[in-house]
């Protein structure tokens, strides 16, 4: 393959030390570079530009939530100490995908896998989604992460579990009308450089911030709630349902807070259509998942 010949190519599973993701829906790289531009006095022209900062971000959805999530905490998230993948295939000419080693990889040997929210819609054809970030990190003087090609593919795609809109229990009452729900984990990592440092070698968990949001249509929550914040007294759980088994099988996902606030952000109504309301819930406290609940009903 020479730089200058058209070609194209496809997103790939993930692979991050013993953890493989295969129901990956979409992958961005944003460098997250910060440069000094300096200019003498008395001129308008730049004299020397030089790079000051490094904080290169991975940003990945994936449906496979329960998979992630069962490796990657979702108050700690997952420090990677081997290998972080990101594999791109390409395509064939005429064809689908090349079948030899002629593919592109990013490869880092130690970063940061953070998950950030899950979300999902009422009528999605792509059902819920786990957006996750992998922050890179510098491995004495090597670079947070290097580019490979003309590589093999690890793995394989696949679906393990497709997951979609689940109702709310609030404060005990079971809520039916569900027709977004986000998750916010809220994680806050902040990397380590220092003397010098362009691109961190570690970092940590600074701030922990979770949320969720969902909107609804019965206007008796409005009336429940009223136009302030307040504050929780038994608890409010979002659930996502697993496409295909029942509600009292014991494959769906809760997530929870036991103690925060409350409060309706928005109603919004325009035409025929129905009146939607907002109501953002943050957290006390560390926020709770069960990979393996029930529905309620």
């Amino acid at each position: 393959m020479s730089l200058g010949d058209m070609r194209n190519y496809g997103i790939y599973p993930a692979v991050f030390d013993g953890l493989t993701i295969n129901h990956m829906m979409s992958v961005g790289f944003s460098n997250k570079v910060q440069k000094m531009i300096v200019r003498a006095g008395g001129s308008v022209d730049p004299a020397l530009i030089a790079e000051v900062v490094r904080e290169n971000e991975i940003r990945m959805s994936t449906g496979d939530i329960a998979t992630v999530l069962g490796s990657v905490s979702v108050t700690n998230g997952l420090l990677v100490t081997s290998s972080g993948e990101i594999q791109f295939q390409q395509r064939k000419s005429g064809g689908v995908y090349l079948t030899t080693a002629e593919h592109v990889t990013l490869n880092s040997t130690r970063g940061m896998l953070i998950p950030n929210s899950i979300s999902s819609s009422q009528d999605s054809q792509e059902g819920a989604a786990l957006e996750i970030s992998y922050m890179p990190f510098r491995v004495g003087s090597n670079a947070p992460f290097i580019v490979n090609v003309d590589q093999s593919l690890a793995s394989s795609p696949g679906v393990n579990a497709v997951y979609k809109q689940g109702p709310v229990v609030f404060e005990n009452t079971l809520l039916k009308d569900i027709q977004e729900s986000r998750t916010d984990f809220g994680i806050g990592f902040v990397p380590w450089r220092g003397s010098g440092d362009i691109a961190a070698a570690d970092g940590a968990i600074e701030t922990r911030d979770p949320k969720m949001e969902f909107t609804a249509r019965n206007l008796k929550l409005l009336n429940a709630i009223g136009g302030g914040l307040v504050g929780m007294t038994s608890g409010i759980t979002q659930y996502y349902r697993r496409v295909g088994l029942g509600d009292g099988t014991n494959n769906h996902i809760a997530i929870s807070f036991s103690a925060g606030t409350y409060e309706v952000t928005d109603v919004t109504g325009q035409g025929e259509k129905s009146v939607d309301q907002k109501v953002e819930v943050t957290g006390v406290g560390t926020i709770a998942i069960d990979l393996a609940a029930q529905i309620p009903t």
